[in-house]
């Protein structure tokens, strides 16, 4: 008589949380269990593989199909070994339904994706999603936009004029009111160059950069505060930086150089906004 146990659902379900196809093998569809199983591998490699495209907006909206068919991909195997759990109530005991097995096959999966599979492949690492809370890089960035943000191109270059950088507060939080944690702003002097703003007017190295990103509106800061501006000298591993929204930024102007240690990414564009049209829009700058 072949030996028979029962079935529970709950250990099903963990086992297809901790490697989708252990649920199937538990109710006794080895052959089902290895099919979801490089199914799912096949979905995990994919989207590593597809992380590049990340870098575009139109790569972002294809990789978050790819996303969603993963996730509900996971979903279907979870439900059925739940439901195959539930139908079969006792199963015949085989070879393979011993602990260690279970053991076993966890620990080569977790050797494969994390120590063969994770050192080749793109990163997640790689880029990090950011919402701006305020209006100080208007119109290019508006409070409720949600941007994505290269965090490993500056480990192999410098910022460049025009890009827009995340970066850590610089100063002492106490020194103002309520500033986030996060600031995104633009590049506008590197190490080395003379920075000074005359009236509005910025100059590097003595010379009238044309400022295509100003933008102005009736702000909140004192206005001989922001008008003007050095002459000072951008120091080493450092950065000059301005909010777009030239009256209604706080920035170098307010609280000195950017140190480049304090630099978490470039922003690349905005995936999600109130106003749809501006979904997809990017700011990759360029030099002026």
């Amino acid at each position: 008589m072949a030996n028979l146990k029962k079935t529970r659902p709950v250990i099903a379900l963990l086992l297809s949380l901790i490697t989708p196809g252990l649920g199937q093998m538990y109710n006794g569809k080895l052959k089902r269990g290895i099919v979801f199983f490089l199914v799912w591998e096949l979905l995990f490699i994919l989207l590593h593989i597809f992380l590049p495209l990340l870098f575009e907006f139109h790569g972002f909206a294809l990789l978050f199909g790819v996303i969603a068919i993963s996730l509900g991909f996971t979903l279907f195997v979870l439900l059925d070994a739940l439901m195959g759990t539930k139908k079969l109530r006792v199963t015949v005991l085989k070879t393979y339904h011993k602990w260690y097995y279970y053991i076993g096959i966890f620990a080569t999966v977790l050797i494969i994706n994390e120590v063969i599979l994770e050192p080749i492949l793109p990163d997640w690492k790689h880029f990090k999603p950011y919402k701006i809370s305020s209006s100080g890089m208007a119109p290019a960035l508006l409070a409720g936009d949600h941007l994505m943000t290269d965090r490993m191109v500056y480990k192999n270059e410098k910022p460049k004029r025009g890009n827009i950088i995340i970066f850590e507060f610089p100063k002492d939080p106490k020194d103002f009111k309520n500033p986030p944690k996060d600031f995104a702003k633009r590049v506008i002097g590197l190490e080395g160059e003379k920075v000074e703003i005359v009236k509005n007017k910025v100059y590097i190295d003595d010379k009238l950069i044309d400022d295509l990103w100003r933008y102005y509106e009736s702000g909140w800061q004192n206005l001989q505060e922001l008008e003007n501006f050095g002459p000072a000298v951008v120091p080493k591993d450092s950065l000059f930086v301005l909010g777009d929204n030239w009256y209604n930024s706080m920035d170098s102007r307010l609280y000195g150089f950017v140190d480049l240690s304090k630099v978490k990414g470039k922003a690349l564009y905005i995936y999600w906004a109130k106003d749809k049209s501006r979904i997809g829009t990017s700011l990759t700058g360029s030099s002026k």
